[in-house]
């Protein structure tokens, strides 16, 4: 297809006059073509897309529609999670459906992005008669339980008072991170245990007395020894935690969580345990790092993870997808909406409520975190399967 015949594809698709002969004839060249060629053209589309109007509207539902059905069903050049957004696109572009099965996805994105802009004004958002208020994302807090049962709430505040209490082993303590002075193991027979806990809509940072650093997402508990003494350095974890253990071939670390145990030397990895969730999922990032469930034990190896839930299944993950969360991002990867409300409302702190029959597609993307609530659901409802009301701090999720 010469450039010529590309133009007047061009203005016919815009207009929604293109043929189903030709729209076909022009989907099965798109599919021949190199990665490269195919994102040349794909880039044309967009640009013309973005000289339009920005008031101006989807021309024709048919165009949407038809777009939409090739994005479900092309197999395309690269996966959707490899691609890094532009701050413009984030917000808009990354959330598509994925009819029923895993399939690779790029296929016309520059033009649905064009499509999907949320223009002003446009939500669908019911707010059930109630004054509108902005729900902000999490942000830096957490609660510091001490040996002795004392509770410190972890602020501006109370951190020249925490860093310079020696009975604490604190260091230093600033906005959203602790960290704790390298504990002599023969300084203290029996060290006091202490707890740091994130609220929901919270995350935190903690550097350990072996110098492992650990951050915590929202909703998480992390109890932890003043100094690492014994065979292992033992803590304990509900909720979800990234750790970069410092290695000690001598004292391995060890993380009990919800009848599992994860054992290792010095790596990087996460896990993900939430009381509300199914199965406890471990996900290697460097190194290595052994599972026991109690009944049996597997060994894994960098980008894989492990899922124990009767049983211990190990499956091979995008490890950028799974740690989205501690960079700053909501990362849906396949999953179904029940899962992806699950994040949004240990983030944002609400309530979720259910009616109808909702959606069981899966969902894939990425979203700020940094976005205030009404702006996520928004995204979601672009997909066009799922609608949302807010009341107050409750979010009601409907077909």
């Amino acid at each position: 297809m010469d450039e010529k015949a590309l133009n007047i594809l061009l203005s016919k698709f815009t207009a929604n006059v293109l043929t189903e002969k030709e729209h076909q004839e022009f989907i099965d060249w798109l599919h021949q073509l190199p990665e490269d060629r195919a994102e040349e053209v794909l880039e044309k589309y967009a640009s013309h897309f973005e000289q339009l109007p920005e008031n101006n509207s989807i021309p024709h539902p048919e165009l949407m529609d038809r777009i939409q059905a090739e994005i479900d069903q092309h197999e395309g050049v690269y996966l959707l999670s490899d691609h890094t957004p532009t701050a413009e696109q984030e917000q808009v572009y990354p959330l598509w459906r994925y009819a029923g099965v895993a399939v690779a996805l790029l296929f016309m994105c520059s033009i649905a992005f064009y499509f999907l802009q949320p223009a002003a004004n446009s939500s669908s958002l019911v707010k059930d008669n109630h004054p509108i208020v902005q729900i902000i994302p999490g942000s830096d807090k957490a609660t510091l339980t001490t040996g002795n049962g004392e509770k410190m709430i972890l602020s501006r505040s109370s951190n020249a008072a925490l860093a310079g209490n020696p009975q604490l082993g604190i260091d230093q303590v600033s906005d959203g991170e602790l960290i704790y002075g390298q504990a002599n193991p023969q300084s203290s027979s029996s060290p006091a245990m202490n707890v740091l806990s994130t609220p929901r809509g919270g995350k935190y940072k903690v550097t350990l007395p072996d110098g492992t650093k650990v951050w915590l997402n929202a909703g998480t508990v992390l109890k932890y020894p003043s100094a690492f003494t014994g065979k292992k350095r033992l803590v304990e974890l509900i909720g979800e935690a990234y750790f970069e253990v410092a290695k000690n071939k001598s004292m391995p670390f060890v993380v009990n969580v919800n009848h599992t145990q994860v054992t290792v030397l010095g790596t990087h990895f996460n896990v993900m345990a939430y009381a509300d969730e199914p199965a406890v999922q471990t996900t290697l990032l460097e190194g290595s790092v052994h599972i026991s469930d109690g009944q049996s034990g597997k060994l894994i190896v960098p980008g894989e993870q492990a899922i124990v839930m009767q049983g211990i299944k190990v499956i091979v993950v995008d490890t950028a997808q799974v740690i989205g969360w501690k960079n700053g991002n909501f990362t849906f990867y396949h999953e179904d909406i029940r899962t992806v409300m699950n994040k949004i409302a240990r983030w944002y702190d609400v309530d979720i409520e259910y009616r109808g029959n909702i959606t069981k597609e899966q969902f894939v993307g990425v979203i700020p975190r940094s976005k205030d609530l009404s702006a996520v659901l928004h995204t979601l409802e672009l997909t066009g399967l799922i609608h949302f009301k807010i009341n107050e701090r409750r979010i009601v999720v409907m077909e």
